[in-house]
């Protein structure tokens, strides 16, 4: 179709050329180029204070969805998904309130699966997933697309929430549609054939948001290990550093979300997570340097170039050490003490470890819908314990890290370290989430970093903020700045400075 450059006569044959596509999408021998996302829409979805339309009775698919906003049906084609390969992200060129009405004008010819507000990440579905939506010409029958607020020669609207909610939903597409987590199937509007544009373009950090993707626990999966109290192992920093409730940068952080550790500190350490950007998420038994810092005292993350030492798996976990979930079958965990279990369903459940010398334990815990859970168990030697009561130490989420190659759970020198020193690009946030209001087995209910990735005693769950209303205050956005360099102006309510 042609791109539409604002003139009546360039819309008019826009939406002939449109119209024939959709009358022939199907037929037979026709090859038809299909719509695509032109980022171009009348001034008045420019409005950086237009209200959201009115919410669907229907309720979206993605379980974390604020609402559906279903697109006008002549933007989109019924049952035109074929065989999902790509999850594709997208720049709006736009508000978010201005897309989201813009994908309910039938003069549109263009829509999205996805929308996806800049402050607090909060998602709109617009197109079922078995529906074809209108966004990567050629490759629409087989791509599902998440439109982000924003502008791409603009770094500030890439923000912390909308990394993190963003890539659990692409965690949740890719994991529904059997896609590997990987550059190949997770791409940009850029990377599929025969494109025009180049969203989300250079300001757009691959590398943290394919670790925060893998790093979401999936639906109806909880994750953990089972350690033992008396075997932490020992991990000192190499220069004055930190242990922190996210992978952000310390300087992005609030001092109720950091604890300092100043050089030659040694930490106790119950489990350490596989390398993510060069971070450590260590699960700690509430002693040392961060005792009096809260959830700290007991888990974050570190930069693990700071600190000499290793903390395997092995090491630390409980031999012979066997789980029972609700009261069901034992599972025999291995040597690294690791288990991973999967359709539980949303709710509260009870984990109950045990091992040949250690007290056995019941953990109890609540299971969000999406993303699962992830549970750091401890046991106590017998010699040591007087008490069956559950104890979890330890671990939104980024939410929810998967075990990978990685595996010895060693602090090294992965990653580069940042003006900042902890090892994080200093335009870009670390992993990510809010802790779930949960309860049992100590975990934490609340955590003053709110969209940040939290760390919680126990449970690693996440809970999305649900504000509806408009899109943020702004200036006009004018033009795409792929075709002109100008990028729109705005108010900022805040500027987070991730250096």
């Amino acid at each position: 179709m042609l791109r539409i450059v604002g003139t009546s006569m360039t819309l008019a044959l826009g939406l002939a050329a449109s119209a024939d596509a959709r009358a022939h999408e199907d037929a037979p021998g026709i090859a038809i180029a299909e719509p695509e996302d032109h980022h171009a829409r009348p001034p008045e979805y420019d409005d950086p204070d237009l209200v959201l339309p009115p919410a669907s009775a229907d309720p979206p698919q993605y379980p974390l969805a604020a609402q559906y906003i279903p697109a006008d049906s002549t933007n989109y084609s019924p049952g035109g998904i074929t065989d999902v390969q790509y999850v594709v992200v997208h720049t709006m060129q736009g508000y978010y309130g201005g897309s989201i009405s813009w994908f309910q004008n039938p003069s549109a010819d263009v829509s999205a699966h996805y929308c996806m507000r800049s402050d607090d990440g909060e998602v709109t579905q617009m197109v079922r997933l078995a529906d074809k939506a209108w966004h990567v010409g050629n490759s629409n029958p087989v791509a599902i697309g998440i439109e982000h607020e924003g502008y791409v020669d603009d770094p500030s609207w890439y923000t912390w929430p909308m990394y993190t909610r963003s890539a659990q939903l692409a965690r949740w597409l890719a994991d529904r549609h059997g896609l590997p987590l990987d550059r190949d199937h997770i791409v940009g509007h850029v990377d599929l054939p025969n494109q025009t544009h180049t969203d989300p373009g250079p300001n757009w950090n691959w590398d943290l948001y394919m670790a925060l993707v893998r790093d979401v626990v999936g639906e109806g999966v909880v994750e953990g290990v089972v350690v033992d109290a008396s075997r932490a192992c020992t991990l000192t920093a190499a220069q004055d550093t930190w242990v922190k409730a996210t992978l952000q940068d310390a300087d992005a952080l609030a001092d109720a979300d950091k604890c300092l550790v100043p050089a030659g500190t040694e930490l106790a350490v119950l489990s350490s997570s596989d390398d993510i950007l060069g971070h450590r998420r260590l699960a700690m038994p509430g002693t040392g340097p961060c005792a009096e810092a809260g959830s700290l005292a007991q888990e974050g993350f570190v930069f693990a170039a700071h600190f000499t030492g290793s903390c395997s798996p092995e090491t630390v976990a409980a031999p012979g050490a066997q789980i029972v979930l609700d009261g069901g079958a034992p599972v025999v965990l291995g040597p690294d003490g690791r288990f991973a279990l999967t359709d539980v369903g949303a709710g509260a459940h009870t984990i109950d470890a045990s091992a040949a010398g250690y007290v056995a334990t019941t953990v109890p815990f609540d299971q969000a819908v999406y993303p699962g859970a992830r549970l750091v168990v401890v046991l106590e030697p017998e010699a040591q314990g007087t008490s069956g009561e559950g104890s979890s130490d330890g671990g939104e989420s980024t939410d929810g890290s998967e075990p990978d190659d990685d595996s010895d759970g060693g602090i090294d020198s992965a990653g580069t370290d940042d003006d900042g020193g902890d090892g994080v690009d200093p335009a870009l946030p670390g992993t990510f989430g809010e802790v779930d209001e949960a309860t049992g087995c100590g975990c934490r209910a609340g955590h003053t970093g709110g969209d940040l990735l939290a760390v919680g005693l126990g449970l690693f769950a996440l809970a999305t903020r649900r504000r509806r209303g408009a899109s943020r205050p702004g200036g006009p956005p004018g033009s795409d700045p792929r075709t002109r360099p100008q990028t729109p102006k705005r108010p900022r309510r805040s500027t987070t400075n991730w250096a």
